[in-house]
């Protein structure tokens, strides 16, 4: 999990950029200060394997002298859909090798629903990582894990624009991550909100941790569960940044190993002299 730095600390080289989020987190902050208060704070167990939460899992990731995770959602029986930071290498800018990516679903401590292997990695184009993203470069931190076999698991499908119409400012999300506090049982914020938007990404009152990138935000519809957005960056404790499901529709649309969008990410940052959280 990526921690947005706020204006008033140090920011290096990023700082000009990182100044928008102040600027709109302060906007949030004024605009809702009378929203009704809720248990958005609380972190709940979930211990059960019951549809839909066998569909989320560990985005496990091992490399040369690193092993590491994320949270990841089945969306079809050969898809999985996560944040791009999270199967892309902070260091080389390049995608992971898919041989080294599982995505482990419905993890409970020692034992586990499908163990997935990867057959390649998708992210959108012009896609390039950073310790301390711009929140105009947040929208395109989405991946998708296509799977060699497609899973028997009933997935959890995303939010569709005819569902979407159905969603009203009081519309409750809850938040799932495998985060770090509770590295092998997911955790869910079970009651909060959207604030606002900007630059295409959702600003929430879902607490994050490091682990929960990737992870679904959820909703409930009439037709079920559905993934709205996906978890990408920690503003502050009571704060997180989302990527909302109009930003996935293209890099659905065209998910396939044959022809892979966001093949190369560019070898160049101009952040890189920024440390990675």
């Amino acid at each position: 999990m990526r921690l947005i730095r706020r204006k008033h600390r140090p920011a290096g080289s990023g700082g000009g950029r990182l100044a928008l989020l102040s600027v709109l987190l302060a906007f949030v902050l004024a605009s809702h200060t009378a929203l009704p208060a809720h248990a958005n704070g609380e972190l709940k167990v979930i211990d059960s394997t019951d549809y839909p939460w066998h569909s989320i899992g560990r985005v496990n990731r091992a490399g040369y002298k690193s092993v590491s995770s994320c949270t990841g959602t089945l969306i079809a029986p050969n898809l999985v859909l996560t944040a791009a930071h999270c199967i892309v290498s902070p260091k080389t800018k390049q995608k992971l090798p898919a041989d080294e990516v599982l995505f482990i679903a419905g993890v409970r401590r020692d034992e586990y629903a499908a163990r997935l292997e990867a057959e390649c990695l998708l992210v959108p184009d012009g896609y390039v990582p950073t310790g301390r993203p711009s929140i105009s470069d947040i929208h395109k931190d989405l991946g998708l894990i296509v799977l060699k076999e497609p899973s028997t698991l009933f997935p959890l499908p995303p939010l569709t624009p005819d569902e979407s119409r159905r969603l009203r400012q009081s519309t409750r999300f809850l938040s799932v991550g495998y985060r770090r506090s509770r590295p092998y049982l997911p955790t869910v914020v079970s009651s909060c909100s959207v604030l606002g938007s900007q630059e295409d990404v959702w600003i929430t009152d879902c607490n994050t941790e490091s682990g929960a990138s990737g992870g679904p935000l959820m909703v409930n519809t009439i037709f079920g569960p559905r993934v709205a957005a996906v978890m990408s960056s920690k503003i502050n404790d009571e704060r997180s940044i989302v990527v909302p499901f109009p930003e996935w529709q293209d890099l659905i649309a065209s998910a396939s190993c044959d022809r892979e969008p966001g093949g190369e990410a560019p070898l160049t940052d101009p952040d890189a002299n920024q440390q990675t959280n």
